[in-house]
């Protein structure tokens, strides 16, 4: 199979873009409003650590929104965040998605779990679709893994 699957998150994604840009709103319309007596009164440090808050709370919201799945025949890339998983299709042993879970995880060879943010369980049919790929993809990937050394 040469097919190459994108996954992003539909519901959290959203979720992020909107509380950004509300949050930025916010912060435009409560400095336009605040009396200049109060807004003289802000030191550059306050200031400063307010925009600290902000630039936190923004990074925390664009992490959410770049989480991706990416599904191709090097095997499964997972972006969660900041942080990126490369694993090929001989180091997966499967695909866990309990009902319930907010999102499948990776089981590997090396006995790790790895989250798949991606699929949110909140996108529903979406998801679930994808799992299923993502198994069919592991079996085929499977056949022609390395030999395990037993005949």
């Amino acid at each position: 199979m040469s097919d190459r699957r994108v996954y992003r998150p539909v519901g959290p994604r959203v979720v992020a873009i909107v509380a950004g840009a509300c949050l930025v709103a916010l912060f435009v319309a409560v400095a336009a409003t605040l009396p200049p007596e109060v807004r003289a009164a802000f030191t550059p440090l306050q200031t400063g650590t307010l925009l600290l808050f902000l630039g936190v709370f923004l990074a925390v919201l664009w992490g959410i929104a770049r989480s991706r799945v990416v599904v191709d025949d090097d095997g499964v890339h997972v972006t969660n965040g900041y942080r990126t998983h490369h694993l090929a299709w001989a180091d997966i042993l499967d695909v866990a998605y309990p009902d319930g879970a907010p999102w499948p995880t990776l089981a590997t060879r090396d006995d790790r779990r790895v989250m798949m943010l991606g699929l949110p369980s909140s996108d529903g049919t979406q998801a679930r679709e994808a799992v299923w790929y993502l198994r069919e993809r592991l079996l085929a990937g499977g056949d022609e893994g390395p030999d395990d050394g037993e005949t």
